[in-house]
């Protein structure tokens, strides 16, 4: 779980985490900056959804392309929004200058340690050019993570039975919604030095 002043970097999306909070659970929220660089998107480049958690954003600067169900619009400095529970969006830079935002997602559950996991394995090079891990890698994070995120297109239903059957066997292929080395401050700690 991220702790606050913990900062975490996504070299396939251009993003970047810098924690405020480090609540996880039901009822708290998780503050954290979160800077893109020019020509950044939100992971995956496709739209997501948060079944039970609301995602806001305080624009700080830069231009933030938006879209939030059907609505597609860019956010400047000073412009707030939130996105409900249930609501398909995503971001990206829609500018040449780095974007800088406040968000809070609430309430928190374990998403701090879901971006831990993804911007890890983009960090160690097993992502593709969106940002998403192969596909058994994938199904075991997104079956672990099911409160927090699933794709937006795709029918629920039909996308939790696929990922169910795919993070099993992914699982027997020794793969981990969690890494240590990506979650573990200790571990980070230690590689680090």
């Amino acid at each position: 779980m991220p702790e606050p002043g913990d900062v975490i970097e996504n070299p396939v999306t251009g993003e970047r985490i810098e924690f405020r909070t480090a609540p996880s659970g039901r009822r708290q929220s998780l503050h954290f900056d979160y800077y893109l660089e020019p020509g950044g998107f939100g992971l995956g480049k496709v739209a997501h959804v948060h079944p039970i958690q609301e995602e806001g954003f305080d624009l700080q600067s830069g231009t933030l392309g938006v879209r939030v169900g059907g609505d597609e619009w860019e956010a400047t400095p000073g412009t707030r929004f939130a996105v409900p529970c249930e609501t398909p969006h995503t971001v990206w830079n829609a500018g040449s200058d780095e974007v800088h935002a406040h968000v809070e997602i609430k309430p928190a559950l374990s998403i701090g340690t879901f971006f831990e996991t993804m911007y890890g394995l983009a960090r160690d090079g097993k992502t593709n050019a969106w940002g998403l891990p192969g596909p058994l890698q994938l199904a075991v994070v997104a079956d672990a993570f099911r409160e927090e995120l699933y794709l937006a297109g795709l029918p629920k239903r039909l996308q939790r039975g696929a990922v169910g059957l795919l993070a099993s066997i992914g699982r027997q292929e020794g793969y981990r919604a969690v890494y240590p080395r990506y979650s573990d401050r200790t571990v980070r700690i230690t590689e680090e030095a």
